[in-house]
């Protein structure tokens, strides 16, 4: 079954990178959904069933995921459903596996910073001769905030108070 869906949810666990045989990076998480909704004759927010998916990112997404996601913060997720079945030890098993084709935190919760990122080769594709400090989107003489000018590589440096911090859900 392959199927595009889109979760909303939780990070449950820290994402992790791994490689490949044939060195694709791919980085992996644990979502957490829970559909929630307001009972009025109660006037309370009521909790649905918990839906515990893996999600899957290859390459530059992965890379992009594992220095933006932290466990706790919310998130939109867009992929291909994989659900896989294996007989094991206590008997049948079943996974529920996203390969994620985009990732971003979900803004109906609070607010993110985007930062481009420019890797070398994409860098060197686009400089012109004498203006080693070109840049992918076309800009001359500097490379984008928080982005290495040789190397294309995402800085992390000290961001200012407050900035980037979690918030958590209202």
């Amino acid at each position: 079954m392959t199927e595009q869906i889109t979760v909303r949810g939780y990070v449950a666990t820290d994402p992790e990178s791994r490689s490949l045989p044939d060195g694709t990076v791919v980085v992996t998480f644990r979502l957490a959904s829970t559909p929630r909704w307001f009972d009025a004759q109660s006037s309370t927010w009521r909790d649905g069933h918990t839906n515990w998916l893996t999600v899957q990112a290859f390459r530059g997404l992965g890379l992009n995921a594992l220095a933006s996601l932290k466990k706790g913060q919310p998130v939109v997720v867009v992929g291909r459903l994989k659900v896989r079945f294996w007989d094991g030890e206590n008997g049948r098993h079943t996974a529920v596996d996203v390969d994620a084709v985009s990732i971003g935190h979900d803004l109906a919760l609070g607010t993110a910073c985007f930062q481009r990122t420019v890797t070398a080769a994409a860098a060197g594709e686009r400089e012109r001769p004498g203006d080693p400090a070109a840049t992918a989107d076309g800009a001359e003489g500097t490379a984008p905030e928080g982005v290495d000018p040789e190397t294309g590589e995402l800085l992390r440096e000290a961001q200012p108070a407050g900035a980037g911090e979690d918030r958590a859900p209202a």
